[in-house]
Protein backbone atom coordinates (compact mmCIF):
# COMPACT_ATOMS: atom_id res chain seq x y z
CA UNK A 1 0.00 0.00 0.00
CA UNK A 2 1.49 3.33 -0.80
CA UNK A 3 2.71 5.30 2.39
CA UNK A 4 0.11 7.83 1.85
CA UNK A 5 -3.19 6.14 0.53
CA UNK A 6 -5.05 6.90 3.84
CA UNK A 7 -6.42 10.82 4.27
CA UNK A 8 -4.46 11.25 7.88
CA UNK A 9 -1.21 9.94 6.20
CA UNK A 10 -0.92 12.79 3.66
CA UNK A 11 2.53 14.05 4.53
CA UNK A 12 3.69 17.76 3.92
CA UNK A 13 5.86 18.84 1.96
CA UNK A 14 9.35 19.59 3.10
CA UNK A 15 11.73 21.87 2.36
CA UNK A 16 14.09 19.05 0.66
CA UNK A 17 10.89 17.85 -1.42
CA UNK A 18 11.58 20.85 -3.95
CA UNK A 19 14.11 21.53 -5.62
CA UNK A 20 14.74 24.90 -8.16
CA UNK A 21 17.41 25.76 -10.90
CA UNK A 22 18.46 27.96 -10.88
CA UNK A 23 18.22 27.71 -6.98
CA UNK A 24 15.59 30.77 -6.04
CA UNK A 25 14.60 30.10 -2.15
CA UNK A 26 11.69 32.87 -2.44
CA UNK A 27 10.03 30.61 -5.54
CA UNK A 28 10.75 27.20 -4.03
CA UNK A 29 8.82 28.24 -0.65
CA UNK A 30 6.29 29.84 -2.80
CA UNK A 31 5.81 26.27 -4.47
CA UNK A 32 5.64 24.49 -1.50
CA UNK A 33 3.33 26.56 0.24
CA UNK A 34 0.90 26.14 -2.58
CA UNK A 35 1.24 22.33 -2.85
CA UNK A 36 0.31 22.23 1.08
CA UNK A 37 -2.31 24.33 0.46
CA UNK A 38 -3.56 21.74 -2.31
CA UNK A 39 -2.94 18.92 0.22
CA UNK A 40 -4.99 20.23 2.77
CA UNK A 41 -7.81 20.79 0.70
CA UNK A 42 -7.31 16.81 -0.50
CA UNK A 43 -7.84 16.05 3.54
CA UNK A 44 -10.56 18.29 4.07
CA UNK A 45 -12.25 16.71 1.54
CA UNK A 46 -11.26 13.07 2.77
CA UNK A 47 -9.40 12.26 -0.82
CA UNK A 48 -6.14 10.46 -0.78
CA UNK A 49 -4.75 9.79 -4.46
CA UNK A 50 -2.28 7.49 -4.88
CA UNK A 51 1.23 8.83 -5.64
CA UNK A 52 1.25 8.53 -9.03
CA UNK A 53 -1.72 10.44 -9.71
CA UNK A 54 -1.29 13.09 -7.06
CA UNK A 55 2.29 14.11 -8.89
CA UNK A 56 0.23 14.63 -12.25
CA UNK A 57 -1.92 17.14 -9.93
CA UNK A 58 1.31 19.19 -8.30
CA UNK A 59 2.95 19.07 -11.13
CA UNK A 60 0.37 21.10 -13.23
CA UNK A 61 -0.07 23.78 -10.35
CA UNK A 62 3.33 24.19 -9.65
CA UNK A 63 3.51 24.72 -13.98
CA UNK A 64 0.58 26.90 -13.12
CA UNK A 65 2.42 29.24 -10.46
CA UNK A 66 5.36 29.06 -12.55
CA UNK A 67 3.47 31.04 -15.20
CA UNK A 68 2.07 33.38 -12.86
CA UNK A 69 6.13 34.29 -12.06
CA UNK A 70 7.03 34.83 -16.04
CA UNK A 71 8.53 31.49 -16.74
CA UNK A 72 6.74 29.64 -19.19
CA UNK A 73 8.96 27.19 -20.70
CA UNK A 74 9.54 25.91 -16.77
CA UNK A 75 9.89 21.67 -16.69
CA UNK A 76 8.90 20.20 -13.69
CA UNK A 77 9.94 16.39 -12.96
CA UNK A 78 9.32 14.06 -9.85
CA UNK A 79 10.41 11.26 -8.45
CA UNK A 80 9.06 8.87 -5.70
CA UNK A 81 11.72 8.07 -3.16
CA UNK A 82 11.59 5.25 -0.43
CA UNK A 83 12.00 6.41 2.81
CA UNK A 84 14.10 3.80 5.15
CA UNK A 85 11.06 3.05 7.02
CA UNK A 86 9.65 1.76 3.61
CA UNK A 87 7.54 4.38 3.12
CA UNK A 88 7.54 6.62 -0.04
CA UNK A 89 7.80 10.08 -0.59
CA UNK A 90 7.41 12.58 -3.33
CA UNK A 91 10.05 14.71 -4.66
CA UNK A 92 10.09 17.33 -7.36
CA UNK A 93 13.07 18.99 -9.62
CA UNK A 94 11.96 22.50 -11.55
CA UNK A 95 13.92 24.00 -14.19
CA UNK A 96 12.74 27.34 -14.60
CA UNK A 97 14.25 28.30 -17.51
CA UNK A 98 14.22 31.82 -18.98
CA UNK A 99 12.28 34.05 -17.30
CA UNK A 100 9.58 36.32 -19.91
CA UNK A 101 9.82 39.82 -19.65
CA UNK A 102 7.14 42.78 -20.86
CA UNK A 103 7.67 43.39 -24.58
CA UNK A 104 5.14 46.43 -24.94
CA UNK A 105 2.30 48.14 -23.07
CA UNK A 106 -1.33 49.56 -24.82
CA UNK A 107 -4.09 50.81 -23.93
CA UNK A 108 -7.03 50.08 -26.41
CA UNK A 109 -10.96 51.08 -26.24
CA UNK A 110 -10.67 54.47 -24.05
CA UNK A 111 -8.57 57.48 -25.05
CA UNK A 112 -6.14 57.58 -21.51
CA UNK A 113 -2.81 59.54 -20.88
CA UNK A 114 -1.85 57.77 -17.91
CA UNK A 115 0.76 59.43 -15.29
CA UNK A 116 4.33 58.51 -15.20
CA UNK A 117 4.04 56.28 -11.99
CA UNK A 118 2.20 53.86 -14.16
CA UNK A 119 2.88 51.04 -15.11
CA UNK A 120 4.83 49.18 -12.63
CA UNK A 121 5.24 46.48 -15.42
CA UNK A 122 7.06 48.60 -18.08
CA UNK A 123 8.55 47.17 -21.19
CA UNK A 124 11.89 45.13 -20.21
CA UNK A 125 10.74 43.85 -16.77
CA UNK A 126 9.60 40.49 -15.82
CA UNK A 127 6.61 39.25 -17.08
CA UNK A 128 4.99 38.43 -14.07
CA UNK A 129 0.99 38.00 -13.16
CA UNK A 130 0.90 40.00 -10.00
CA UNK A 131 2.18 42.94 -11.20
CA UNK A 132 0.01 43.11 -14.34
CA UNK A 133 -3.27 42.51 -12.42
CA UNK A 134 -2.08 45.42 -10.10
CA UNK A 135 -1.43 47.57 -12.99
CA UNK A 136 -4.64 46.62 -14.01
CA UNK A 137 -6.63 47.84 -11.20
CA UNK A 138 -4.68 51.08 -10.79
CA UNK A 139 -5.42 51.89 -14.37
CA UNK A 140 -8.97 51.41 -13.59
CA UNK A 141 -8.80 53.24 -10.80
CA UNK A 142 -6.94 56.14 -12.58
CA UNK A 143 -9.27 56.55 -15.28
CA UNK A 144 -12.37 56.20 -12.50
CA UNK A 145 -11.01 58.81 -11.19
CA UNK A 146 -10.50 60.90 -13.87
CA UNK A 147 -14.00 60.66 -15.68
CA UNK A 148 -17.35 59.97 -14.18
CA UNK A 149 -18.11 56.94 -15.79
CA UNK A 150 -21.12 54.62 -14.49
CA UNK A 151 -20.07 51.62 -16.32
CA UNK A 152 -16.26 50.98 -16.50
CA UNK A 153 -14.35 47.97 -16.90
CA UNK A 154 -10.70 46.92 -17.62
CA UNK A 155 -9.45 43.70 -18.71
CA UNK A 156 -5.96 42.84 -20.21
CA UNK A 157 -4.34 40.29 -22.66
CA UNK A 158 -1.10 39.13 -23.06
CA UNK A 159 0.28 38.41 -26.67
CA UNK A 160 3.02 35.61 -26.46
CA UNK A 161 5.92 35.90 -28.54
CA UNK A 162 8.26 33.02 -27.68
CA UNK A 163 11.20 33.69 -29.94
CA UNK A 164 11.77 37.04 -27.87
CA UNK A 165 11.04 35.07 -24.66
CA UNK A 166 8.35 37.75 -23.66
CA UNK A 167 4.53 39.22 -24.23
CA UNK A 168 2.98 41.93 -25.33
CA UNK A 169 0.42 43.51 -22.88
CA UNK A 170 -2.73 45.16 -24.06
CA UNK A 171 -5.06 46.36 -21.63
CA UNK A 172 -8.69 46.98 -22.96
CA UNK A 173 -10.78 49.38 -21.80
CA UNK A 174 -14.51 49.75 -21.84
CA UNK A 175 -16.10 53.16 -20.58
CA UNK A 176 -20.07 54.20 -20.86
CA UNK A 177 -23.02 56.39 -19.08
CA UNK A 178 -21.59 59.47 -17.69
CA UNK A 179 -23.53 60.19 -14.82
CA UNK A 180 -23.38 62.16 -11.61
CA UNK A 181 -24.53 61.44 -8.37
CA UNK A 182 -28.12 61.25 -7.32
CA UNK A 183 -30.04 61.13 -3.97
CA UNK A 184 -27.75 59.39 -1.07
CA UNK A 185 -29.32 57.73 1.54
CA UNK A 186 -29.25 55.04 4.49
CA UNK A 187 -30.90 51.89 5.19
CA UNK A 188 -30.76 49.86 8.30
CA UNK A 189 -30.43 50.41 12.40
CA UNK A 190 -30.63 54.07 12.33
CA UNK A 191 -31.78 54.61 15.69
CA UNK A 192 -29.20 57.41 17.85
CA UNK A 193 -27.61 58.09 14.56
CA UNK A 194 -28.18 61.67 12.46
CA UNK A 195 -28.38 61.15 8.97
CA UNK A 196 -27.11 64.43 8.08
CA UNK A 197 -23.57 63.62 10.62
CA UNK A 198 -23.58 60.21 8.24
CA UNK A 199 -23.94 62.10 5.11
CA UNK A 200 -21.27 64.72 5.68
CA UNK A 201 -18.70 61.71 6.50
CA UNK A 202 -19.40 59.97 3.44
CA UNK A 203 -17.96 63.37 1.38
CA UNK A 204 -20.59 62.92 -1.57
CA UNK A 205 -22.23 65.27 -2.69
CA UNK A 206 -25.75 65.27 -4.71
CA UNK A 207 -24.90 66.92 -8.70
CA UNK A 208 -21.10 65.97 -8.19
CA UNK A 209 -19.51 63.91 -10.62
CA UNK A 210 -19.73 59.58 -9.82
CA UNK A 211 -17.33 57.75 -9.60
CA UNK A 212 -16.66 54.24 -8.29
CA UNK A 213 -13.69 55.21 -6.14
CA UNK A 214 -15.47 58.10 -4.37
CA UNK A 215 -17.94 55.80 -2.94
CA UNK A 216 -15.59 53.05 -1.71
CA UNK A 217 -13.82 55.76 -0.18
CA UNK A 218 -17.42 56.78 1.80
CA UNK A 219 -17.84 53.55 2.60
CA UNK A 220 -14.43 53.73 4.42
CA UNK A 221 -15.18 56.32 6.02
CA UNK A 222 -18.58 55.30 7.39
CA UNK A 223 -16.39 52.54 8.67
CA UNK A 224 -13.79 54.78 10.19
CA UNK A 225 -17.22 56.22 12.55
CA UNK A 226 -16.16 52.87 14.14
CA UNK A 227 -20.03 52.77 14.54
CA UNK A 228 -21.31 49.57 12.04
CA UNK A 229 -20.07 46.23 11.43
CA UNK A 230 -21.37 46.30 7.97
CA UNK A 231 -21.49 48.79 5.20
CA UNK A 232 -22.81 48.12 1.99
CA UNK A 233 -23.99 50.25 -0.66
CA UNK A 234 -26.97 49.45 -3.65
CA UNK A 235 -26.19 51.98 -6.59
CA UNK A 236 -29.57 52.47 -9.25
CA UNK A 237 -28.54 54.98 -12.42
CA UNK A 238 -31.88 57.40 -13.55
CA UNK A 239 -33.14 57.83 -17.01
CA UNK A 240 -31.42 61.61 -16.28
CA UNK A 241 -28.24 60.05 -15.70
CA UNK A 242 -28.01 60.24 -11.92
CA UNK A 243 -26.87 57.33 -9.84
CA UNK A 244 -28.97 56.99 -6.44
CA UNK A 245 -26.52 55.77 -3.47
CA UNK A 246 -28.06 53.71 -0.72
CA UNK A 247 -25.59 52.66 1.93
CA UNK A 248 -27.62 49.56 4.42
CA UNK A 249 -25.77 49.78 7.90
CA UNK A 250 -25.61 47.54 10.67
CA UNK A 251 -24.47 48.76 13.61
CA UNK A 252 -21.82 47.74 16.26
CA UNK A 253 -22.75 47.52 20.00
CA UNK A 254 -22.07 50.99 20.93
CA UNK A 255 -19.98 50.16 24.61
CA UNK A 256 -17.03 48.07 25.10
CA UNK A 257 -14.64 46.75 27.64
CA UNK A 258 -11.18 46.51 26.92
CA UNK A 259 -8.18 44.74 28.47
CA UNK A 260 -4.55 44.68 28.49
CA UNK A 261 -1.83 42.82 30.26
CA UNK A 262 2.02 42.63 29.64
CA UNK A 263 5.05 42.11 31.40
CA UNK A 264 9.22 42.80 31.36
CA UNK A 265 11.71 42.06 33.49
CA UNK A 266 12.07 45.07 35.19
CA UNK A 267 8.85 46.69 35.00
CA UNK A 268 7.23 43.63 36.06
CA UNK A 269 3.18 43.12 35.42
CA UNK A 270 1.18 45.97 33.66
CA UNK A 271 -2.33 46.36 33.68
CA UNK A 272 -4.57 48.63 31.31
CA UNK A 273 -8.29 47.93 31.34
CA UNK A 274 -10.92 50.45 29.81
CA UNK A 275 -14.28 51.39 28.63
CA UNK A 276 -15.77 52.91 25.69
CA UNK A 277 -18.62 54.56 24.58
CA UNK A 278 -18.90 55.27 20.83
CA UNK A 279 -22.10 57.64 20.24
CA UNK A 280 -22.48 59.55 23.29
CA UNK A 281 -24.54 61.96 20.91
CA UNK A 282 -25.74 60.58 17.27
CA UNK A 283 -22.54 61.89 15.89
CA UNK A 284 -19.93 59.01 16.69
CA UNK A 285 -18.92 61.40 19.69
CA UNK A 286 -16.67 58.85 21.54
CA UNK A 287 -15.44 58.87 25.28
CA UNK A 288 -12.88 56.37 26.57
CA UNK A 289 -12.21 55.60 30.18
CA UNK A 290 -9.40 54.11 31.33
CA UNK A 291 -6.58 52.78 33.68
CA UNK A 292 -3.06 51.96 33.61
CA UNK A 293 -1.24 49.94 36.65
CA UNK A 294 2.77 49.74 36.21
CA UNK A 295 5.24 49.36 38.78
CA UNK A 296 7.08 52.81 38.11
CA UNK A 297 3.52 54.39 36.73
CA UNK A 298 -0.05 54.68 37.76
CA UNK A 299 -2.26 56.44 35.66
CA UNK A 300 -6.24 57.13 34.80
CA UNK A 301 -7.34 58.72 31.65
CA UNK A 302 -10.68 59.83 30.01
CA UNK A 303 -10.79 60.85 26.48
CA UNK A 304 -13.18 62.64 24.10
CA UNK A 305 -13.27 61.94 20.75
CA UNK A 306 -15.43 64.17 18.23
CA UNK A 307 -15.36 63.25 14.66
CA UNK A 308 -15.99 65.44 12.20
CA UNK A 309 -15.04 68.44 14.18
CA UNK A 310 -16.10 71.69 11.92
CA UNK A 311 -15.34 69.90 9.20
CA UNK A 312 -15.58 65.92 7.73
CA UNK A 313 -11.39 65.71 7.52
CA UNK A 314 -11.20 67.42 11.17
CA UNK A 315 -11.19 65.11 14.25
CA UNK A 316 -10.91 66.79 18.01
CA UNK A 317 -9.51 64.92 20.87
CA UNK A 318 -9.52 65.95 23.93
CA UNK A 319 -7.51 63.63 26.42
CA UNK A 320 -7.35 64.23 30.20
CA UNK A 321 -4.57 62.70 32.18
CA UNK A 322 -3.74 61.91 35.65
CA UNK A 323 -0.54 59.52 36.22
CA UNK A 324 1.62 58.93 39.58
CA UNK A 325 5.45 57.95 38.57
CA UNK A 326 8.08 56.93 40.06
CA UNK A 327 11.45 56.47 38.54
CA UNK A 328 14.67 55.62 39.82
CA UNK A 329 15.38 58.62 42.68
CA UNK A 330 12.74 60.65 41.68
CA UNK A 331 8.84 60.56 42.52
CA UNK A 332 6.18 62.37 40.07
CA UNK A 333 2.76 63.74 40.13
CA UNK A 334 1.50 64.76 36.63
CA UNK A 335 -2.09 66.11 35.46
CA UNK A 336 -2.62 67.24 31.83
CA UNK A 337 -5.42 68.10 29.58
CA UNK A 338 -4.87 68.04 25.91
CA UNK A 339 -6.93 69.11 22.64
CA UNK A 340 -5.57 67.85 19.19
CA UNK A 341 -7.53 68.93 16.25
CA UNK A 342 -6.11 66.04 13.59
CA UNK A 343 -6.80 66.61 9.48
CA UNK A 344 -7.05 63.69 7.58
CA UNK A 345 -4.86 65.16 4.39
CA UNK A 346 -5.34 62.02 2.50
CA UNK A 347 -5.90 58.60 3.22
CA UNK A 348 -2.07 58.63 4.29
CA UNK A 349 -1.41 61.93 5.86
CA UNK A 350 -2.52 63.76 8.55
CA UNK A 351 -1.75 66.96 10.39
CA UNK A 352 -2.90 67.98 13.88
CA UNK A 353 -2.28 71.20 16.19
CA UNK A 354 -3.84 71.64 19.70
CA UNK A 355 -3.34 72.99 23.05
CA UNK A 356 -2.68 71.41 26.39
CA UNK A 357 -1.83 72.16 29.98
CA UNK A 358 0.42 70.42 32.29
CA UNK A 359 1.07 70.87 36.11
CA UNK A 360 3.56 68.58 37.80
CA UNK A 361 5.01 68.21 41.02
CA UNK A 362 8.39 66.63 40.95
CA UNK A 363 10.57 65.47 43.64
CA UNK A 364 14.03 64.73 42.35
CA UNK A 365 16.29 63.49 45.49
CA UNK A 366 15.29 65.62 48.17
CA UNK A 367 14.14 68.61 46.89
CA UNK A 368 10.17 69.28 45.58
CA UNK A 369 8.73 71.62 42.55
CA UNK A 370 5.92 72.66 41.02
CA UNK A 371 5.16 73.50 37.18
CA UNK A 372 2.36 74.81 35.61
CA UNK A 373 2.95 75.11 31.56
CA UNK A 374 0.66 75.58 28.53
CA UNK A 375 1.96 73.38 25.89
CA UNK A 376 0.99 74.30 21.96
CA UNK A 377 1.53 70.90 19.93
CA UNK A 378 1.84 70.56 15.93
CA UNK A 379 2.75 67.29 14.22
CA UNK A 380 2.86 66.21 11.14
CA UNK A 381 2.39 62.11 10.87
CA UNK A 382 2.41 59.76 7.37
CA UNK A 383 1.09 56.20 7.54
CA UNK A 384 0.61 54.03 4.48
CA UNK A 385 -0.66 51.14 6.30
CA UNK A 386 -2.40 53.27 9.15
CA UNK A 387 -3.64 51.23 12.18
CA UNK A 388 -1.75 48.17 11.34
CA UNK A 389 -0.08 46.41 14.32
CA UNK A 390 2.13 44.04 12.53
CA UNK A 391 3.17 46.03 8.92
CA UNK A 392 4.33 44.04 6.48
CA UNK A 393 5.19 46.32 3.54
CA UNK A 394 5.23 50.19 3.54
CA UNK A 395 6.77 53.07 5.57
CA UNK A 396 5.77 55.47 8.67
CA UNK A 397 6.87 59.00 9.77
CA UNK A 398 6.21 61.53 11.51
CA UNK A 399 7.37 65.10 12.30
CA UNK A 400 6.33 66.47 15.63
CA UNK A 401 7.09 70.38 17.52
CA UNK A 402 5.91 71.38 20.94
CA UNK A 403 6.23 74.73 22.14
CA UNK A 404 6.31 75.08 26.28
CA UNK A 405 5.13 78.16 28.46
CA UNK A 406 5.99 78.31 31.82
CA UNK A 407 3.11 79.80 33.92
CA UNK A 408 4.46 78.67 37.44
CA UNK A 409 7.24 77.11 38.28
CA UNK A 410 11.00 78.43 37.38
CA UNK A 411 11.48 76.53 34.40
CA UNK A 412 12.29 79.18 31.02
CA UNK A 413 10.46 78.77 27.89
CA UNK A 414 11.75 75.46 25.89
CA UNK A 415 10.69 73.39 22.98
CA UNK A 416 10.26 69.60 22.30
CA UNK A 417 10.75 68.20 18.68
CA UNK A 418 10.96 64.98 17.23
CA UNK A 419 11.50 63.21 13.89
CA UNK A 420 10.37 59.14 13.33
CA UNK A 421 10.80 56.76 10.74
CA UNK A 422 9.89 53.23 10.66
CA UNK A 423 9.96 51.35 6.65
CA UNK A 424 8.77 47.58 6.49
CA UNK A 425 10.08 45.31 3.15
CA UNK A 426 9.49 41.76 2.71
CA UNK A 427 12.33 39.33 1.78
CA UNK A 428 10.43 36.85 0.00
CA UNK A 429 7.05 35.39 1.13
CA UNK A 430 7.30 34.99 4.68
CA UNK A 431 10.44 37.19 6.11
CA UNK A 432 9.81 41.02 6.43
CA UNK A 433 13.03 43.40 7.55
CA UNK A 434 12.15 46.47 9.87
CA UNK A 435 13.91 48.88 10.95
CA UNK A 436 13.09 52.53 12.55
CA UNK A 437 15.07 55.51 13.44
CA UNK A 438 13.66 58.38 15.86
CA UNK A 439 15.31 61.78 17.65
CA UNK A 440 13.94 63.78 20.19
CA UNK A 441 15.32 67.03 21.17
CA UNK A 442 14.52 69.69 24.27
CA UNK A 443 15.75 72.86 22.55
CA UNK A 444 15.28 76.70 24.63
CA UNK A 445 12.72 78.34 23.12
CA UNK A 446 14.97 81.88 23.58
CA UNK A 447 18.21 82.70 23.62
CA UNK A 448 17.78 83.43 27.38
CA UNK A 449 16.19 80.37 28.58
CA UNK A 450 18.19 77.81 30.16
CA UNK A 451 17.38 73.70 30.03
CA UNK A 452 18.54 73.04 32.96
CA UNK A 453 15.55 74.62 34.59
CA UNK A 454 12.96 72.26 32.69
CA UNK A 455 11.18 69.86 34.65
CA UNK A 456 12.58 66.77 35.14
CA UNK A 457 9.91 64.18 33.59
CA UNK A 458 10.34 66.09 30.63
CA UNK A 459 14.31 65.05 30.31
CA UNK A 460 15.09 62.13 28.01
CA UNK A 461 16.11 58.79 29.16
CA UNK A 462 15.58 55.30 27.02
CA UNK A 463 15.33 51.62 27.65
CA UNK A 464 12.23 49.58 27.85
CA UNK A 465 10.02 47.60 25.50
CA UNK A 466 9.62 50.47 23.12
CA UNK A 467 13.43 51.71 23.03
CA UNK A 468 16.10 50.03 23.90
CA UNK A 469 15.59 46.32 24.61
CA UNK A 470 17.89 44.37 27.20
CA UNK A 471 18.59 48.09 29.64
CA UNK A 472 15.61 48.53 32.18
CA UNK A 473 12.89 50.79 31.56
CA UNK A 474 14.35 54.51 31.00
CA UNK A 475 17.56 53.85 32.43
CA UNK A 476 19.94 55.55 29.70
CA UNK A 477 20.37 58.95 30.87
CA UNK A 478 23.43 61.27 30.61
CA UNK A 479 26.47 62.57 32.01
CA UNK A 480 28.12 60.64 35.26
CA UNK A 481 24.74 60.81 37.56
CA UNK A 482 22.86 59.05 34.49
CA UNK A 483 20.26 62.21 34.72
CA UNK A 484 18.02 62.98 31.70
CA UNK A 485 19.45 64.73 28.58
CA UNK A 486 17.97 66.82 25.89
CA UNK A 487 19.34 65.00 22.63
CA UNK A 488 18.24 61.51 22.05
CA UNK A 489 18.85 58.84 19.02
CA UNK A 490 17.40 55.61 18.76
CA UNK A 491 17.57 52.73 16.11
CA UNK A 492 16.09 49.53 15.63
CA UNK A 493 16.10 46.35 12.97
CA UNK A 494 14.36 43.12 13.37
CA UNK A 495 14.27 40.46 10.75
CA UNK A 496 10.56 38.60 10.95
CA UNK A 497 9.56 35.31 9.85
CA UNK A 498 6.54 33.87 9.57
CA UNK A 499 7.08 29.65 9.80
CA UNK A 500 3.46 28.47 10.54
CA UNK A 501 -0.01 30.13 10.41
CA UNK A 502 0.00 31.01 14.14
CA UNK A 503 3.69 31.39 14.92
CA UNK A 504 6.81 33.35 13.69
CA UNK A 505 10.17 34.40 15.22
CA UNK A 506 12.22 37.86 14.94
CA UNK A 507 15.68 38.84 15.70
CA UNK A 508 16.31 42.23 16.36
CA UNK A 509 19.14 44.68 17.26
CA UNK A 510 18.04 48.07 19.70
CA UNK A 511 20.62 50.98 19.94
CA UNK A 512 20.06 54.15 21.92
CA UNK A 513 22.28 57.50 23.11
CA UNK A 514 21.21 60.03 25.42
CA UNK A 515 23.20 62.97 25.48
CA UNK A 516 23.27 67.29 25.38
CA UNK A 517 24.18 67.16 22.09
CA UNK A 518 22.36 66.66 18.80
CA UNK A 519 25.09 65.35 16.41
CA UNK A 520 24.45 61.58 16.14
CA UNK A 521 28.04 61.40 15.25
CA UNK A 522 29.64 63.57 17.96
CA UNK A 523 31.75 62.44 21.07
CA UNK A 524 29.55 63.04 23.44
CA UNK A 525 27.05 60.12 22.28
CA UNK A 526 27.65 57.22 24.05
CA UNK A 527 25.92 54.30 22.06
CA UNK A 528 24.25 51.58 24.46
CA UNK A 529 23.12 48.54 22.00
CA UNK A 530 20.46 45.62 23.00
CA UNK A 531 20.25 42.50 20.95
CA UNK A 532 17.78 39.26 21.41
CA UNK A 533 15.63 36.87 19.98
CA UNK A 534 11.18 36.73 19.97
CA UNK A 535 8.28 34.18 19.25
CA UNK A 536 5.14 35.25 17.81
CA UNK A 537 1.70 34.11 18.19
CA UNK A 538 -0.61 35.51 15.32
CA UNK A 539 -3.95 36.07 16.72
CA UNK A 540 -6.63 37.82 14.70
CA UNK A 541 -5.97 41.25 15.99
CA UNK A 542 -2.46 41.37 16.88
CA UNK A 543 0.64 39.05 17.47
CA UNK A 544 1.68 37.85 21.31
CA UNK A 545 5.26 38.97 21.40
CA UNK A 546 7.47 37.15 23.65
CA UNK A 547 11.09 39.13 23.30
CA UNK A 548 14.41 38.52 25.52
CA UNK A 549 16.79 40.96 25.26
CA UNK A 550 20.76 41.04 26.08
CA UNK A 551 22.72 44.18 26.67
CA UNK A 552 26.10 44.31 24.41
CA UNK A 553 27.65 46.82 27.38
CA UNK A 554 25.97 45.80 30.56
CA UNK A 555 26.43 48.56 33.44
CA UNK A 556 27.17 47.49 36.87
CA UNK A 557 23.43 47.56 37.81
CA UNK A 558 22.03 45.83 34.83
CA UNK A 559 21.02 42.35 34.49
CA UNK A 560 22.33 39.47 31.73
CA UNK A 561 18.78 39.77 30.43
CA UNK A 562 15.41 41.34 29.69
CA UNK A 563 12.08 39.36 28.99
CA UNK A 564 9.22 41.76 26.96
CA UNK A 565 5.61 40.01 27.02
CA UNK A 566 3.13 42.29 25.51
CA UNK A 567 0.35 42.39 22.29
CA UNK A 568 1.32 43.60 18.57
CA UNK A 569 4.90 44.16 17.25
CA UNK A 570 7.96 46.36 18.90
CA UNK A 571 7.06 49.07 16.29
Amino acid sequence: MPAFAQTDELPRVARSDIEVVPSNRSLRNAIRRNLNQYRDSLRAVELSPVPSRLALGERQRILQLMETRGYYQAEVIYRLREEEDGTERLQYRVDTNEQYTVLSVSIEGHEFTPPSRWPVATEGSDLVADRILSDQSELSNLIDEASCFFRLSVNHEVQMVDADLGGHVIYRVSADDPSTIGRVSFEGDMEDIEESFLLRQTGLRSGACFNRSAVDQAILNLYQTQLFASVRRTLQRQSDGSVDIAFELIKRPPRTLTSGIGWDTDQGLGLRLGWEHRNLAGRAQRLRLGTELREQRRAVNADLTLPGFLERRNTLNWSNTLAYETPSGAEYYLGESRAIISRQASRNDTYSFGLAYRRSDERVGDDWNTFSQFRFPLAYDHDQLPGALNPTKGLRYNAKIEPVVSLIGSNDPYWISSLGWSSFRPLGDQLVLANRLAWTAVWPLTDSSDLATIPASDRLLAGGGGSVRGYPYRSIGYGPDNFGGTQQWEGSLELRGRFAEDWGGVIFTDVGSVSGNWNPLSEDQEYLIGVGLGVRYYTRVAPVRFDVAFPLQPRENDSLFQIYISLGQSF
